[in-house]
């Protein structure tokens, strides 16, 4: 494949993605921004019918919202942590459903962002997913420490 063909394949892919991306979480917003008008009437509604209906509404939505994002939760969760997503142990159930679904290629492009398989056989230094934690702390601006910090620290088991 020449490299001009192989530059629009990944160019048309990565904005494929995106397009996922942000269908993705204008479907998020907008499930927030109703349990949180619901969850005020809730709170504030002229009569008890009218509170106890919009706290059902509220529920729902977000026993909805919790469930569309429980895979990509638990995904980033764990590169977070500096784990393997390919791991069953870890998260790859997870991780096949963010592939499987209808933001395939954006899920394909946050596994892309991970690498190593965590084995035993591997030194200290090298297990696990760096790439997918760096990547992670880098976009969330959080700094977290993978989850085997200790064993790097100090070359040994604690």
């Amino acid at each position: 494949m020449s490299s001009q063909k192989k530059l629009w394949n990944d160019t048309a892919r990565y904005e494929s993605a995106l397009d996922q991306a942000v269908r993705y979480l204008a479907k998020l917003s907008k499930l927030v921004r109703i349990a949180i008008k619901e969850a005020d009437k809730a709170v504030s509604g002229k009569n008890v019918v009218v509170r106890t209906n919009s706290a059902a509404v509220t529920q729902k939505t977000l026993k909805e919202l919790t469930t569309e994002t429980e895979h990509w939760n638990h995904v980033i969760e764990t590169m977070k942590s500096g784990k393997d997503v390919h791991v069953q142990e870890n998260c790859k159930g997870s991780k096949l459903e963010i592939v499987a679904g209808s933001e395939y290629e954006f899920g394909q492009y946050l596994i892309d962002q991970s690498n190593g398989k965590f084995c035993e056989q591997y030194p200290i230094d090298v297990r696990g997913n760096r790439a997918g934690h760096k990547y992670i702390n880098k976009v969330t601006d959080e700094t977290t420490e993978p989850y085997n910090a200790n064993e790097l620290r100090n070359g040994k088991y604690e």
